[in-house]
């Protein structure tokens, strides 16, 4: 069938995707104009559009002949570029293919034939900082590593006497992590007596106590107590995933000095050696999952500085054991707080979050955008977690990220998709900050895959990829493809994705699905979305009573609706963006709208 111009964009994007915000796209007669921009990137989409793959390195156990193999591969299934990813072995054969070390010599070289490979077939390159996630390494030295302030607290009753064993404090408080450090160290920070209940706010009373003493002795008054104990922790938490030389204890993301120093380690080491060649994209981040990292030398001092008064005497209140990923385990021992007692914690304690927020950012995410542009690379980032506000932090980096997971896998039938969505909440977040900051390109590490990577069929692929459209996204970077040598038995090392190998009995029908992706993906590149309405989540609220959730997905929703609103808006035929109160406050009004930059 011959449709015009005009016809087929209409067709191609509005009806099929039932996308309703678009905004720039120039819907004109094929006879009007014979040299349209937009309808000739469509026909012939840039390499920029292509899906793009996380290529697991995994291992690091890697040869040029298969980096070679394995990029045409890519290539001929309509993969437009990779982002280099080294990650720890997945376990089974290895062949006796030794595993190279990260910024060695070995491994730069294994680099630079994936540079060059791309080059030559077209083909574009991102790589991650370090390995794993968070940023980390067995190089670094205890003050780099992450800190965290953490409590344990019990009921006393006096008047008496309390011996307190400082191990047991400290094995009490130890945070109950998903990835365990085994070098961290732990110090008795502080211990205070607080009252069992408390109305209008008073600071405990501070115990002294000698320090590295085995046995504190703690004198009771008359009356019930909640006796508590600050704990700092340093290197708690190890590399998620990491591969040799870039695994062990996670990085301070506090501390800037440490920061610049591991981005110059790898600056230093591989951009000399690639030198001559087209080199990377972007440098990437994952998403920040930092399992409640809080704390760095001078944290009192920078929140004094930036909230106007002294943080200390709340700590006790506001502070909480850490469980897995960073959430606080429940039951825990600790004051009854009301009335006015009550709202002065809760204020605190949103201080205290976003003081957190304030210094990631300035430590950690602008030096990293510095850093990548320094060296004309991009910064691209998963800019979520508990460390970072959902909204702002993306206005930050040059390529803001999202993703969009692979739920469902056994059911492709209408209800499965509608009532399990696989954007994340943090996309439509990622997507409205864009718009904000004139950016078009919205990544999406797209059909994250964990547990069912023998699963995905190529018709839930392509139904999780639409998803991932009408959330915003504009560019897919898939999830992902694993290093595997032929020689590997089958199904060869895996370790995440939903198995895009060319031993995958779909995979000679994948390039059909990759074309029409990289369609979409031109012409969302090539427009601006539409927003007649902007969401104000209340992410204030929420942090206020219980502190900021793991995104992208949070152990608490408040509203329970929150992150359905925005579907709802854009199913009735609308469509929204998410903002902020900084947002607002730094916006105009014209002409009846609200406008921030040049987004209204």
């Amino acid at each position: 069938m011959s449709l015009s111009r005009r016809t087929f964009i209409k067709s191609s994007v509005v009806s099929v995707l039932g996308i309703p915000f678009m905004q720039g796209c120039r819907f004109i007669d094929s006879r009007e104009n014979e040299g349209d921009s937009l309808f000739m990137l469509f026909q012939n989409p840039p390499v920029t559009s292509r899906p793009f793959v996380r290529w697991w390195w995994n291992g690091d156990k890697v040869t040029a002949k298969e980096i070679l193999r394995e990029l045409d591969i890519m290539k001929a299934a309509g993969i437009g570029g990779v982002e280099i990813n080294p990650i720890r072995f997945p376990g089974g054969d290895d062949l006796g293919i030794p595993s190279l070390e990260w910024l060695s010599p070995e491994w730069i070289e294994m680099v630079k034939v994936a540079l060059a490979g791309a080059e030559e077939r077209g083909m574009i390159c991102d790589i991650i900082v370090g390995s794993g996630w968070p940023f980390g390494g067995e190089f670094l030295q205890p003050e780099e590593q992450t800190q965290l302030m953490t409590q344990t607290a019990q009921k006393v009753k006096g008047p008496g006497k309390v011996q307190l064993k400082t191990a047991d404090l400290l094995k009490e408080a130890s945070p109950q992590v998903g990835s365990r450090y085994e070098g961290s160290t732990s110090e008795l920070h502080a211990l205070c007596l607080a009252p069992l209940e408390m109305d209008t706010f008073s600071a405990g009373k501070d115990i002294p106590f000698e320090k590295g003493a085995e046995i504190i002795t703690v004198e009771l008054p008359e009356g019930e107590y909640i006796l508590y104990a600050l704990v700092k922790v340093i290197g708690f938490q190890a590399v998620i995933n990491g591969a040799p030389g870039a695994a062990g204890p996670v990085l301070n993301h506090y501390n800037q000095v440490a920061v610049e120093k591991f981005l110059n380690r790898m600056s230093d080491n591989l951009f000399p050696a690639i030198k001559g060649l087209k080199g990377f994209r972007a440098m990437f981040c994952d998403s920040m999952e930092l399992e409640g990292a809080n704390w760095c030398h001078d944290f009192t001092d920078e929140f004094q500085k930036r909230r106007g008064y002294d943080v200390t005497p709340y700590l006790p209140f506001i502070l909480y054991k850490v469980g897995h990923m960073g959430h606080a385990i429940e039951g825990a021992a600790a004051t009854k707080l009301s009335g006015e007692a009550k709202e002065e914690v809760d204020r605190v304690r949103y201080d205290f979050f976003v003081t957190c927020m304030d210094i990631v950012r300035d430590r950690f995410l602008k030096p990293y955008t510095q850093w990548c542009n320094k060296y004309n690379f991009k910064s691209r980032v998963q800019a979520y977690g508990r460390e970072f506000h959902p909204l702002e932090a993306s206005f930050e980096v040059d390529i803001p990220e999202c993703e969009t997971w692979f739920w469902n896998a056994d059911s492709c039938d209408k209800d499965a998709f509608v009532k399990s969505p696989t954007d994340t909440n943090v996309n439509k977040f990622v997507s409205s900050a864009a718009h904000y900051s004139g950016k078009r390109l919205v990544s999406c590490e797209e059909i994250t895959n964990t547990n069912n990577a023998f699963n995905a069929t190529l018709e839930k692929i392509k139904m999780t990829g639409d998803q991932s459209n009408l959330s915003g996204v504009t560019h897919s970077i898939l999830h992902g493809f694993n290093y595997s040598p032929l020689e590997v038995p089958f199904p060869g090392w895996i370790m995440y994705g939903a198995f895009l190998n060319e031993r995958n009995s779909w995979w000679p029908y994948f390039n059909l699905w990759a074309t029409y992706k990289t369609r979409v993906s031109t012409v969302l590149q090539e427009s601006d979305f539409f927003a007649d309405i902007a969401v104000m989540h209340p992410l204030a609220d929420m942090w206020t009573i219980h502190g900021p959730q793991r995104d992208p997905f949070p152990g608490l929703l408040y509203p329970s609706y929150q992150y359905k609103v925005w579907e709802a808006i854009h199913q009735n035929g609308n469509s929204c963006d998410y903002i902020s109160e900084n947002v607002i406050q730094q916006s105009s009004f014209k002409k009846g709208n609200l406008v921030f930059n040049k987004r209204k």
